[in-house]
């Protein structure tokens, strides 16, 4: 008897244990101190690296940034400076320059490494003003900076001035002419993104560019001789996404156009040792700065405009984010494949293969002359940055920001699953499941929906499954076709049909997975979705009641109204191929709001009151039809927030009111979605 009790006690205290973690996780106070780091940057001699590490401060509500840096030599790491970015060496390692404001207002700085009581440490002294603009450019458009070949210059993406309207008095008439006048989150300061050039030392500052122009997303020649950047000079920039490659000659003074394609290109990237460039790019005549539906390719091409192909073409995979090996022999790219995104290498004259091999999610990335640096993050681990040999080997942890923040909690079971879809095509998705749920029991699905509509779920940490988890609650997540990580075909497939086969694609897998898993209850299911995935979960409440509740983030209802609201006209004019009043019948077919009628799901609507992208209209209308129908609805709208809840309160406040509204409808005990068995 005494070795049962023994026995009997230590499963109560396994038990509580349990429940005590996943209480923790599932409480969304329970992240406030978790840490993300991002954009790793190795020192030429690679005896240093500089991250940024990003916490929350719930008291000020933000998220505070800190620039770290990693010493090989002694395995320290020490904090540099608070609110700097984009960190990078120059090319010798003796200096680094920032974006940040330390003193002196925003703009570049740069400082030397200092040593005081046996702490690493800077001195920033502004090299440069950078006037900031909040007009929107595109999502893949970067307003860089880059050190000169030499050392001696650096060129940096900034706004001109004297361009701008001024924002300042809300009581004033505001006067438009131009299509783009919106920004993410409010009307456009419809500044001109410049290129300027400056000494080092802070001298010499020249715009380089034409002030009619935005000119963005740089890179110096391998010679310094040449500023490669990207530009529209199309007659009217607001009405397409046409970027162009150019380059800039400091000698002469003159600006050359290298592309002239009727697709897009994006972040052009020179080999520091010969007169190649890499480049994603799309060659089809409609693109959308959003969520476009054609992958991108790697393109090589001389620093002349000559001799461009498509390295990538092969692979039939979304690739992006080229970097160069610091002695020009590999091109480093990303690409999305099956739920992971991860590294691949090429020579102008190979074939591209994988060097990270991990299931997993590779964040930002640099390369070395001995080895690659990444952020990874999977299932249960949140991004920490690793290294590892060029070609993929040897794989090093190498930061431990999180160690204390996942130390002894419960996080989920995480697998993928594939299945046939209704016309046979092959469809991926995951499932994330409390890691002792048994067979006999029965435990609610949350059902969630990427947004894109070309985007991915997959392997990943997630804060918000690690909550809906730890409360007893499955989590499912589908690929439909749309999404990337599948090939062009798949991509395409949500074309001139949003809520099509997407839909049923949906629908055959959430059946599919429930007869996997004995575990899931198909009797209490709740869908949800942000964006694109708003949209879905408006579009799948009103083609069933599967469902006993939703969440509809950010979401679109109207594709008519969506379309002269939002900052992405060309979304809808490259989805549905061509422009709305071309055919109005198929946007109002494809719209959720048509439909509104049909639902029964009590419904949560989420929105942020600046969104421009989705503006809060699509929640406004849907809701009003919800109400007026008596469906249980509740619309929560968060002030100062654009697409996407970002204020740490506010989202905070967004992640109780969603598990609240599950647990209400679901008629679950408050804290521990199932305990009772079938």
């Amino acid at each position: 008897m005494v070795v049962s009790s023994q026995r009997f006690l230590c499963c109560i205290f396994f038990l509580s244990w349990i429940s005590v973690q996943s209480q923790d996780l599932g409480d969304p106070k329970s992240f406030r101190e978790l840490i993300a780091v991002s954009d790793p940057v190795i020192s030429p001699d690679e005896n240093f690296l500089l991250y940024s590490a990003h916490r929350t401060d719930y008291t000020a509500n933000k998220t505070i940034t800190t620039l770290n840096i990693l010493d090989f030599r002694s395995g320290q790491v020490s904090p540099l400076a608070e609110g700097a970015s984009e960190a990078r060496w120059s090319p010798d390692g003796g200096l680094i320059a920032m974006k940040g404001d330390f003193g002196d207002g925003y703009g570049l700085y740069i400082s030397g490494l200092t040593v005081r009581n046996g702490a690493l440490g800077l001195q920033p002294l502004l090299v440069a003003p950078i006037h900031n603009s909040n007009h929107f450019l595109g999502h893949p458009t970067m307003k860089n900076y880059a050190w000169s070949p030499d050392g001696q210059k650096l060129a940096f993406v900034g706004a001109d001035d004297q361009t701008c309207r001024s924002l300042g008095d809300a009581n004033e008439p505001v006067a438009v002419d131009r299509l783009m006048y919106k920004s993410r989150t409010g009307l456009s300061d419809l500044c001109k993104s410049r290129i300027y050039v400056v000494n080092k030392d802070g001298s010499g500052l020249d715009a380089i560019t034409d002030a009619r122009y935005d000119s963005h997303s740089l890179s110096w020649s391998e010679d310094g001789s040449q500023i490669i950047f990207l530009s529209n000079h199309t007659a009217d920039p607001d009405m397409n996404y046409n970027n162009d490659l150019y380059a800039y000659d400091l000698t002469t003074r003159s600006t050359r156009q290298l592309t002239s394609t009727k697709g897009t290109e994006h972040n052009p990237q020179a080999n520091p040792n010969s007169e190649w460039l890499a480049f994603p790019a799309t060659i089809r005549d409609r693109n959308t700065k959003d969520s476009p539906p054609e992958n991108t390719f790697i393109y090589l091409m001389k620093k002349d405009g000559t001799e461009r192909s498509n390295a990538t073409a092969s692979l039939d995979r979304r690739s992006y984010d080229p970097q160069w090996h610091p002695g020009g022999r590999w091109l480093y790219f990303k690409v999305r494949n099956h739920g992971s995104t991860v590294i691949y290498r090429l020579r102008r004259d190979r074939d591209a293969k994988p060097v990270t091999k991990m299931t997993g999610t590779i964040g930002s990335y640099c390369v070395g002359e001995e080895k690659i640096y990444f952020t990874c993050s999977q299932p249960g681990e949140p991004a920490e940055i690793y290294s590892s040999n060029l070609d993929g080997s040897e794989m090093t942890r190498l930061t431990f920001e999180t160690a204390d923040w996942v130390t002894d909690r419960n996080f989920a079971s995480f697998e993928d699953f594939w299945f046939n879809s209704f016309d046979d095509t092959r469809v991926q998705g995951f499932v994330a499941y409390p890691p002792d749920v048994k067979d006999d029991e029965k435990i609610p699905v949350v059902h969630r929906i990427h947004g894109g509509p070309h985007g991915m779920y997959g392997f990943a940490f997630s804060d918000l499954n690690e909550m809906l988890v730890a409360r007893r609650m499955a989590v499912v997540m589908i690929n439909p076709r749309g999404s990337t990580g599948y090939g062009q075909e798949f991509a395409d497939g949500t074309i001139r049909s949003w809520g099509g086969g997407d839909y049923r694609d949906l629908m055959t897998g959430i059946n599919k997975v429930l007869d996997r898993y004995p575990f899931l209850d198909s009797t209490r299911m709740v869908v949800t979705g942000g964006s694109y995935g708003g949209f879905m979960t408006n579009w799948v409440i009103t083609q069933t009641n599967r469902y006993k509740a939703a969440v509809t983030v950010a979401s679109l209802s109207n594709l008519i109204s969506f379309y002269g609201t939002s900052l992405y006209q060309l979304l809808i004019e490259t989805e549905f191929e061509g422009m709305p009043w071309e055919d109005y019948d198929l946007l109002w077919n494809h719209s959720p709001l048509k439909y509104v009628a049909n639902v029964k799901t009590p419904t949560l609507l989420i929105h942020g009151e600046n969104d421009m992208d989705v503006h809060i209209t699509q929640a406004e209308e849907f809701y009003v039809a919800l109400k007026k129908l008596g469906v249980p609805a509740k619309f929560i709208r968060y002030p100062n927030e654009g697409h996407g809840i970002q204020q740490p309160r506010h989202k905070e406040h967004y992640y109780q009111e969603m598990l609240q509204w599950i647990v209400n409808h679901l008629n679950l005990e408050e804290g521990n979605a199932s305990l009772r068995m079938h």
